[in-house]
């Protein structure tokens, strides 16, 4: 086994010799990230902890083969990408529609924000989230593992499948097309705000 500065090579081993406190101790560290990227992938909460749960236990099934050839955490963000992507080619197939449901964390008001504040940092978060879900699938991910799970270029390429070039070319398409929509959102709304007036 290659096993190279894996932080998680103690817990891969002990879980290839059967120790399932190590498997749950593998889950507990990896489970908001694999919950994240699958949430911001499919824009649906129930249907990320599904997939979440079915991540998990492809990685458990597939432990044992596992040769430490690669980061345990690619390898983990290889299999979520993989199985995102497969789960919304399925949604297509069967023609779903696919439900958005915002994130139920509840704005609590601090000493020092106002109502209207508050407000504009909500509308502000889902017109962001609405953006990503509208990018093409390979520069959502790309956006998502980058920007917002904090992957290096490298890790992103290798839990992908992709050379430098293509994360670095489809990060940038992604920021570009992000940009654009929040352009045109908000010249669209300054401009009905001003013939209002």
């Amino acid at each position: 086994m290659v096993f190279a500065q894996d932080p998680d090579k103690d817990l891969i081993q002990r879980i290839q010799r059967g120790d399932q406190s190590a498997f749950n101790q593998l889950v507990l560290k990896y489970r908001n990230r694999v919950m994240g990227v699958a949430t911001r992938m499919l824009g649906d909460r129930v249907e990320a902890e599904d997939l979440s749960q079915d991540v998990f236990v492809k990685v458990y099934n597939a432990l044992q083969g596992f040769k430490g050839e690669a980061l345990f955490s690619t390898w983990l963000y290889r299999v979520t990408a993989n199985s995102c992507l497969n789960h919304r080619k399925k949604q297509a197939r069967e023609r779903q529609v696919t439900k958005i449901v915002d994130d139920p964390e509840p704005i609590l008001a601090d000493g020092g924000s106002n109502p209207q504040a508050l407000l504009e940092r909500k509308e502000l978060k889902s017109f962001l989230e609405r953006a990503i879900r509208d990018l093409p699938e390979e520069q959502r991910m790309v956006l998502i593992l980058r920007d917002i799970e904090g992957l290096s270029y490298e890790e992103i390429a290798g839990s992908l499948g992709l050379e430098l070039g293509t994360v670095r070319s489809r990060l940038h398409r992604a920021r570009l097309a992000v940009q654009a929509s929040i352009r045109e959102t908000f010249s669209l709304d300054f401009n009905n705000r001003s013939a209002c007036l």
